[in-house]
């Protein structure tokens, strides 16, 4: 799904969610953040668009354990808590 939503740099897509403008509300239906976002469960899990990829980053070796555990996981997946906004995106 796709959601038009706003943030600052430096915010999560978690962050997004809690305090974001415009759609943030409707995006907290589908992203989950049981941990509070430190990274201690995989319910934040997103599935990142190939072209966009290498812009948003990939998982640090904590990060992709935390995915290792997630729903079906892909090559493209990262924790919503770990990925943040950033003039490039």
């Amino acid at each position: 799904a796709e959601f038009e939503c706003g943030g600052y740099e430096g915010m999560s897509l978690r962050d997004v969610v809690e305090n974001g403008a415009h759609q943030g509300d409707l995006l907290g239906e589908y992203l989950e953040c049981a941990c509070s976002g430190v990274m201690a469960c995989s319910t934040c899990h997103v599935i990142i668009s190939p072209e966009w990829f290498d812009r948003v980053g990939h998982p640090d070796d904590s990060e992709q354990d935390m995915l290792d555990l997630a729903f079906e996981p892909t090559e493209t997946s990262r924790l919503g808590c770990q990925v943040r906004l950033s003039k490039e995106l």
